[in-house]
């Protein structure tokens, strides 16, 4: 599971698009609200469903907000997200707009 985050929604929107487009088996997941309070459920809903419905090799979390990014990455690591996820590389927009997905598949 990687966190995509970035200072506008359209970079870091970009960034994904390219990297799941790349790889068959990934799954990308934008998130609309805040993780820290009413945002957590929309987290816990959205991602369980994806996880049920696709059974995604790596699943790409888009988020615009970087300032609310340790909380993003507590709920992942947390109960109940943590029994089905690992939380893997953030990524950060601009400095990873030219990441490719061979180069995240080895980091």
């Amino acid at each position: 599971m990687h966190i995509c985050v970035g200072t506008e929604r359209g970079t870091a929107h970009a960034l994904l698009t390219r990297l799941f487009a790349s790889r068959p088996g990934w799954a990308m997941l934008e998130l609309q609200s805040c993780p820290c309070c009413t945002g957590r459920v929309e987290l816990q809903v959205r991602l369980a469903r994806l996880l049920r419905e696709r059974s995604p090799q790596r699943v790409l979390i888009g988020y615009v907000e970087p300032s609310h990014q340790a909380t993003l990455e507590r709920a992942l690591t947390n109960w109940p997200l943590a029994q089905y996820v690992s939380a893997a590389r953030t990524l950060s927009v601009p400095r990873d707009a030219n990441l490719t997905a061979e180069a995240l598949e080895q980091s």
